[in-house]
């Protein structure tokens, strides 16, 4: 028979050849229906199951193939659809087929011709099966890109994948296959750890090696913070206990790599260490640039890999260091995402309280950053989370300013732990004051600060044209091809894409964000192609030299105040206003070198553009752009 998937289980079907032959279609298909179901909280669309009806085919009709090639092929073999790699956000390759002693990966493409990309995909799930799972290693791993509706040989591509029709694939599991035989249970439930790859990332960063948009070190506070929290780690690892501690810091002060460089740190002298985000776009803009997926995770992966499993595993790292704390699930939006009555706080000291010996959990917290559903709880359900699993047991550490919010547990407090310098640029460490200050309608503070702002050569600019902000930013670093600048967009704004904005779900949807922070500036599916723009969901918590944000008619000045409109999301919301107000919030705060905002020039929004005029932003126009040139035999942008 074949293996049962219980509800945890990331497979959509596994077993071996034999079974697989015997068993009837529709039986194949409802299995990778359920499993389909359980990942993605939705059946699986029309054009998925016909994609899956076509896979079946092929892939039965290859392995008889193989079996009348060699009859023991039944039992020695075995194969599994749909093998989700735990911690990778759902990533899984087509079929997975262990031939003997190989492993052998076939990822499908309903095309005539293969694409580099294609390649690249299935040469990553070879690799990373080879180096991180536990159950591959020291066998032969290979993969092959099966182009479905092909009819073609297979042939060498550079990167040694074999690219082929359907009626090719007996031939190369054949050519693959070892002696030798799996335990397909075994395997399904190895271990995937990919530490020497985490090591090796950490490194790279701190030998100053370029990692676009992850901040330096060199700022005032964050080598006294590392060694704070480097303290309540050994103390931790001495002592046998288990310590929570929490760095706040404004937007930009160097939260994350305040983390990344604790991880490094304390992966050297305790053995493996991990760094979580619930930040989708951050994770693939890390990963992007540190050349991996191990050293940077998805943070509801990890809950969801050790907690919400039947039989959770226990994380070997006694280090965890979590991003923007304060945006935790609560318990209600855990229901209705995940239907755990369990708020993410409490799941990940129950992880941490099960790690052996001792652990330390550190969570970055950011101010006025909950966009999300779901984030409004703040630091109060941390404080719930802690006295649940014992205050006696774990020990509080923060800032002074937030102490209070953990009344019920055991606190120490340090200065330390808060970061209050941007590091988004020395000149103008008041600028996340000044968004406060507008965003709040306080417009002659705002005034007051954006004049020191741009005294320390920050420029604040408002433009009514938004080609006239795109030749600013172009002509301002056609001399500096590394910088980066792009269009941040609002996703609540609706009025945007009328005037080429397209900040719609989905437009933003096919946004290749990890390209757009990080591919050249030449490349169109860069920021600095200025076409596409991010919304506070994929920027926050990265960063651009000058960011150009396009101003919707979400957040309106009527009179003396803002008139604020919020969409209207699936899930609950305490408020929000509070959650559109945070959004500008993010996308305000992403520039080191200036920021210009640009208001669509509409009856409806002068209001808007005068009262940013009025809170100290200089007017930019068409003129003055055109008389910025570039320096002689300088390269165009």
């Amino acid at each position: 028979m074949p293996i049962i998937v219980p509800m945890s289980e990331p497979w959509g079907w596994a077993s071996s050849v034999g079974e697989f032959l015997s068993t009837p279609k529709e039986r194949w298909l409802q299995a990778l229906a359920d499993h389909h179901l359980r990942l993605l909280k939705m059946p699986p669309a029309d054009s998925q199951i016909r994609a899956w009806k076509e896979e079946h085919d092929i892939v039965f009709d290859a392995l008889k193939l193989c079996v009348v090639s060699d009859g023991t092929v039944k039992d020695r073999w075995s194969v599994a659809f749909e093998y989700e790699l735990p911690l990778e956000g759902g990533r899984r390759p087509d079929v997975v087929v262990l031939a003997g002693g190989s492993v052998n990966v076939l990822e499908f493409k309903s095309k005539r011709q293969w694409s580099q990309p294609d390649v690249d995909q299935t040469n990553g799930y070879v690799r990373d099966l080879h180096d991180y799972h536990s159950g591959t290693a020291n066998r032969p791993c290979a993969g092959m890109l099966v182009l479905a509706s092909a009819r073609q040989p297979i042939a060498e591509i550079r990167d040694g994948i074999p690219v082929g029709d359907p009626t090719s694939i007996p031939q190369y599991l054949m050519k693959f296959e070892t002696d030798g035989s799996h335990d397909l249970e075994s395997w399904l439930n190895s271990d995937y750890q990919p530490l020497p790859t985490l090591v090796e990332a950490a490194r790279k960063i701190f030998r100053n090696e370029p990692l676009p948009h992850v901040k330096t070190a060199l700022s005032a506070g964050i080598p006294e913070a590392l060694e704070v929290l480097g303290r309540i780690v050994d103390e931790s690892a001495r002592s046998k206990s288990r310590a929570v501690a929490f760095v706040t810091g404004v937007p930009g002060a160097g939260k994350t790599l305040v983390g990344l460089r604790l991880v490094h740190e304390r992966t050297e002298l305790h053995g493996r260490a991990t760094f979580l985000s619930g930040n989708g776009p951050l994770v693939q803009v890390l990963q992007d640039a540190l050349a991996s997926k191990v050293f940077v995770r998805d943070l509801h992966q990890f809950i969801k890999t050790y907690a919400l499993n039947m039989k959770p595993k226990t994380p070997e790292e006694h280090v965890v260091v979590f991003d923007e704390a304060q945006r935790a699930w609560d318990e209600d939006y855990m229901f209705e995402k995940k239907s755990v009555r369990r708020s993410e706080p409490s799941l990940l000291l129950e992880i941490g309280s099960r790690i052996e010996d001792w652990s330390t959990l550190v969570g970055l917290v950011g101010e006025g950053q909950e966009i999300h559903s779901g984030e409004e709880a703040g630091l109060a359900q941390w404080n719930d989370a802690v006295v649940e699993h014992g205050a006696e047991r774990w020990a509080v550490h923060c800032s002074p300013r937030v102490a209070h919010e953990f009344p019920g547990s055991r606190v120490q407090a340090h200065n330390e732990l808060d970061l209050t310098i941007s590091l988004r640029s020395r000149r103008a460490e008041d600028i996340h004051q000044w968004v406060r200050h507008l965003l709040e309608g306080s417009i002659e503070p705002a005034n007051l600060l954006a004049r020191k702002i741009q005294a320390d050569h920050f420029p604040l600019y408002v433009t009514r044209s938004l080609e006239t902000a795109r030749q600013y930013a172009r002509n301002r670093y056609v001399d500096e091809p590394d910088r980066r600048f792009g269009l941040l967009a609002s996703s609540h704004a609706k009025n945007l894409p009328k005037f080429g904005i397209n900040n719609d779900f989905q437009s933003t949807k096919v946004l290749k964000v990890a390209k757009w922070f990080n591919a050249p500036g030449t490349d169109s599916l860069s920021s600095n192609a200025l076409l596409s723009p991010v919304t506070e969901f994929m920027c926050q918590g990265l960063e651009l030299d000058l960011p150009i944000v396009c101003w919707g008619n979400d957040f309106l000045r009527s009179g003396t105040t803002w008139s604020l409109t919020p969409i209207k999301r699936k899930y609950r919301q305490d408020d929000p206003e509070q959650l559109l107000k945070n959004a500008y919030r993010v996308l305000l705060t992403r520039g080191r070198d200036g920021l210009v905002v640009f208001v669509p020039e509409v009856a409806d929004m002068d209001e808007t553009a005068q009262a940013l005029l009025a809170a100290g932003m200089q007017l930019l126009t068409s003129d003055r752009v055109v008389g910025v040139t570039p320096r002689p035999n300088s390269e165009t942008a």
